[in-house]
């Protein structure tokens, strides 16, 4: 009967075990790890979610310190749970920065960020871009033509990005994120536009005298400049300037949205449309006018640029502009239009997969043999018959713009079955290219956080090991040259949060810059003695007292992370016990 009453007891401590255990999930190794920083995660309101956070952390000293190595890999960080977390060591003096998946309102959380030693962690290292993505350069070798696989891994925020491209050619392909929890592959045609004729020679664009025009899309299009039929007259100095607005009323209001220039004595003297390109192409709304004015500020009236335009025009999506004042307040004609062209390039939508939950994905198309794919996560989610090749244009590449993607582990661009481009994080103003086709990245990076109620701050940083060196191995004299290994899992990291308040406490122990250990240590010895105590003075029997202690131990190794080796006490006392009361029963 006592050996039933002693294998459930300890059927329930296993349990106890596996309960406390569960859902500690670690892909990242630690074992190596030399130092460690204890990060702490405050939400100053509501119940925040899918937060990139920065903290402060010199990269440079660590490197020189050589606390972390250049290619970082020796580095992790962790959530309280010792769940691995993504994050991106700060560019020079930017800031790091961490994902916080969620924090409940006024509230606190605990990371811990792990580095040094010779051991690749296999950490979470991952690209945290700007408002404006990495850009790559147009470049032959990446024209897809009718042969391509595209594959972009990371965070897809399917629900606040919608409208933004994780990756985009203008004009040629794009994935993008069009509708809530959906992920659409497609490719562009072209909207035309040709405004009034060559009817009549406007002769006045010059100094303070600023001209444009009013236009309408019907589509959703990306505009890349547009072209003005025109002449220079005499020797014009200075730049032909040009800039694209949005409208109010039918006349140019707020900031540019878009511009360029070009040497005014570049323009030719024999009339006819010249091509005015914007510095970067921009995406327009359908049925929405927008504006495009010009102007020759260092111009006079023996040299200028003319225009040309119609006062007969049957133009209904737009009318001429004119400023006496550079453009600080505007005049629209209704009859007249200016001889422009305009062709905008609108989305067609190949392939599409919905449901696509935010989260972690990898998400890859391709073209081979005249059918396009999209998969999520590698399962085939749509395939759409596809005949010719993908525009070839001099756009650039833009990854990870306008928070689609939170942060990116990695793109690649394979063209006819070779690997053309391939870039993930590297601590460099610079991406390289991975493939060696030196298609070189230029990333922007995120240095603030996307929700101003959340913050971080380190609280320490110090050896996990308080005995270690500061010299080299190499240099280091051979002391004990038999050392024996410390067996794995003796010393382990606290997680008193799963206790009731002990993320509280933990909090109060960190901000007073006390080990946590000093307090949760002498938790479990006087638990433990107190157990053993009462236990005793019911039964007034060791065995039965060991027991209490062996399970008290037990549940603060599960639930705390005490290191396991206390278990040995009370089961040698346990052992001495058994061993006993057997060998008075013989």
């Amino acid at each position: 009967m006592r050996k039933l009453k002693i294998l459930s007891s300890g059927a329930v401590l296993g349990a106890l075990m596996c309960i406390f255990t569960a859902g500690v999930i670690a892909a990242s190794t630690i074992t190596g790890a030399l130092y460690r920083a204890d990060i702490s995660v405050a939400n100053v309101s509501y119940t925040a979610t899918k937060v990139s956070v920065p903290f402060t952390f010199n990269t440079q000293s660590l490197l020189d310190g050589q606390y972390i190595n250049s290619s970082f890999s020796n580095s992790t960080m962790r959530d309280s749970a010792g769940q691995d977390i993504a994050f991106m060591p700060g560019q020079g003096i930017d800031p790091w920065i961490m994902w916080v998946e969620q924090i409940s309102q006024n509230s606190a959380l605990n990371y811990s960020l792990y580095t040094g030693g010779n051991t690749a962690m296999g950490g979470k290292l991952a690209y945290f871009p700007g408002t404006s993505g990495m850009t790559v350069a147009d470049a032959a070798s990446l024209e897809l033509g009718n042969n391509f696989e595209i594959e972009l891994s990371g965070y897809m925020d399917t629900i606040n990005g919608v409208g933004e491209s994780p990756i985009l050619k203008a004009g040629s392909l794009s994935i993008t994120i069009d509708a809530a929890q959906q992920i659409t592959v497609g490719n562009y045609s072209n909207e035309n536009l040709t405004i009034a004729n060559s009817s009549w020679e406007g002769t006045n664009c010059y100094a303070t005298s600023w001209y444009g025009q009013t236009f309408t899309f019907t589509n959703n299009v990306i505009l890349n400049g547009f072209n003005l039929y025109c002449k220079k007259v005499g020797a014009p100095a200075g730049n032909l300037d040009y800039y694209l607005y949005a409208t109010s009323g039918g006349l140019p209001t707020g900031s540019a949205l878009a511009s360029g220039s070009i040497l005014a004595s570049t323009v030719s003297t024999s009339a006819g449309l010249l091509s005015l390109a914007f510095t970067t192409p921009v995406s327009l709304t359908a049925a929405t006018t927008y504006a495009v004015v010009f102007s020759c500020p260092s111009g006079n009236s023996s040299n200028r640029i003319s225009y040309w335009y119609t006062n007969n025009s049957s133009y209904a999506g737009g009318q001429q502009l004119s400023s006496s004042n550079s453009g600080a307040s505007w005049t629209g004609s209704s009859i007249v239009d200016i001889y422009i062209t305009l062709s905008g390039a609108y989305l067609n939508a190949l392939v599409s997969a919905s449901n696509v939950a935010y989260g972690e994905h990898v998400v890859k198309t391709n073209l081979s043999g005249g059918t396009l794919n999209l998969y999520i996560d590698g399962v085939l989610e749509d395939s759409a018959a596809f005949v010719g090749s993908i525009t070839d244009n001099t756009n650039d590449w833009i990854i990870g713009a306008g928070g689609s993607m939170p942060y990116l582990y990695y793109a690649k661009i394979t063209v006819g079955g070779v690997l053309k481009g391939s870039w993930t994080w590297e601590y460099a103003a610079t991406f390289t290219d991975l493939s060696g086709n030196g298609n070189d990245a230029t990333p922007s990076f995120r240095t603030t956080t996307t929700d101003a109620d959340v913050s971080a701050s380190i609280k320490s940083y110090s050896a996990i090991s308080q005995s270690l060196s500061s010299i080299s191995d190499d240099d280091a004299p051979n002391v004990i040259p038999d050392m024996p290994e410390v067996p794995s899992g003796w010393f382990t990291d606290l997680h008193p949060e799963t206790l009731p308040g002990g993320t509280e406490i933990n909090n109060m122990l960190i901000d007073a810059d006390i080990p946590p250990g000093v307090f949760w240590y002498p938790m479990w010895f006087l638990g433990g003695t107190v157990v053993v105590m009462l236990v005793f003075g019911v039964s007034r029997k060791i065995l039965p007292a060991a027991m209490g202690g062996i399970s008290w131990d037990i549940f603060w190794c599960a639930a705390v992370g005490v290191d396991f080796w206390v278990l040995i006490p009370n089961s040698l006392v346990a052992i001495g016990e058994i061993a006993n009361r057997k060998k008075q029963s013989l």
